[in-house]
C-alpha cells in the first residue's frame, strides 16, 4: 500500500517494465520534481508545494523509500539504486531515464501547454538533461548535479553520449535553455562539471553559482542562504519556468 501525502494525489506509473509511484499536486503547466539521494524528504515536498502555489502541476516520482522519509547516504548502498541510477558507469544510460521521459510525455498529455519542466537534484541532477530526448521537455533544471561521483571524472556530465549530443543539439538548434545551480565550493558538484556544461551547451546554459560549500541549493540548504541569495535563486528558477512554460517574462 502506498503512503498518503496530504495535498497530493498518487498513482502508479509503469513504462518499459519499470513501475514507480508518482505524487501529483497543483494545476497548470507540468513540472517533474525528482528527489535527491536522501529521498523524497520534507524539504523536497515543501519545494513541490511551493512550485504548485506558483501555478504548476507538480509530479514527484518516488524513486525509493517513503514520502517524507530521510535516508541520508544509505540509498547509495542499495542495489536497486545502483542499477536504476547507473552508478557504475558515467556514460551509460540509466534505466530510469526512459521511464522519466515517458512520465514527461504523460504529464504533457494531461496538462497541455507548451511543454514540461524537470528539476533534477544531486544524483538525479543529470536526469533533466537525459529527459531532453523527449521533445515535450523544454525546461530542464540541474541543481547540484553530482554524477559521476568519481573524482577523476569531475568534468563529465553523467549521461550517455546519445543524451549529451541531443542536449547540445536542442540547445543549439531549438533554443532550449538549461538552468543549473550549485554552491561554488561544493565538492560533489565541482566547478569543472559546470565548465563542461558551459562548453557543451554554450549560451544555452545559465549557471547560478552561490558562495559557500554546502550542497542542496533548492532544499536542505536553501534556508541557509542570505535573503539576497534566496531571492536570487528563487527568482532564477521561477523566471526560467515562467518563460519556458508560460512564454511570459
Amino acid at each position: 500500500m502506498r503512503a498518503n501525502l496530504p495535498g497530493f494525489e498518487d498513482f502508479l506509473f509503469e513504462s518499459d517494465g519499470l513501475e514507480k509511484a508518482v505524487y501529483k499536486t497543483g494545476s497548470g503547466p507540468a513540472v517533474i520534481l525528482i528527489h535527491e539521494l536522501p529521498g523524497m524528504s520534507l524539504p523536497c515536498i515543501d519545494l513541490g508545494r511551493r512550485l504548485a502555489s506558483e501555478g504548476y502541476t507538480v509530479y514527484m516520482p518516488l524513486l525509493f523509500g517513503e514520502p517524507g522519509g530521510y535516508y541520508g547516504l544509505k540509498p547509495a548502498l542499495w542495489g536497486c539504486v545502483w542499477r536504476e541510477f547507473n552508478l557504475l558507469s558515467s556514460r551509460g544510460e540509466s534505466p530510469l531515464s526512459e521511464w522519466m521521459r515517458a512520465l514527461a510525455r504523460k504529464a504533457h498529455l494531461e496538462c497541455g501547454g507548451k511543454g514540461v519542466g524537470a528539476i533534477g537534484m544531486c544524483l538525479t541532477g543529470s536526469f533533466a538533461l537525459s529527459m531532453m530526448l523527449e521533445p515535450a521537455l523544454i525546461a530542464p533544471v540541474l541543481s547540484q548535479p553530482s554524477l559521476p561521483l568519481l573524482p577523476w571524472k569531475r568534468s563529465e556530465v553523467g549521461i550517455s553520449d546519445r543524451e549529451w549530443s541531443n542536449a547540445k543539439r536542442r540547445c543549439r538548434e531549438e533554443g532550449v535553455p538549461v538552468l543549473g545551480f550549485r554552491f561554488q565550493g561544493d565538492p560533489a558538484c565541482p566547478g569543472a562539471r559546470f565548465q563542461a556544461l558551459r562548453e557543451g551547451l554554450g549560451e544555452g546554459f545559465r549557471a547560478v553559482e552561490i558562495p559557500g560549500s554546502k550542497h542542496a541549493v533548492l532544499t536542505y540548504h536553501f534556508k541557509d542562504l542570505t535573503p539576497e541569495d534566496q531571492a536570487r535563486v528563487w527568482g532564477e528558477l521561477s523566471g526560467f519556468l515562467r518563460r519556458q512554460l508560460r512564454g511570459s517574462v
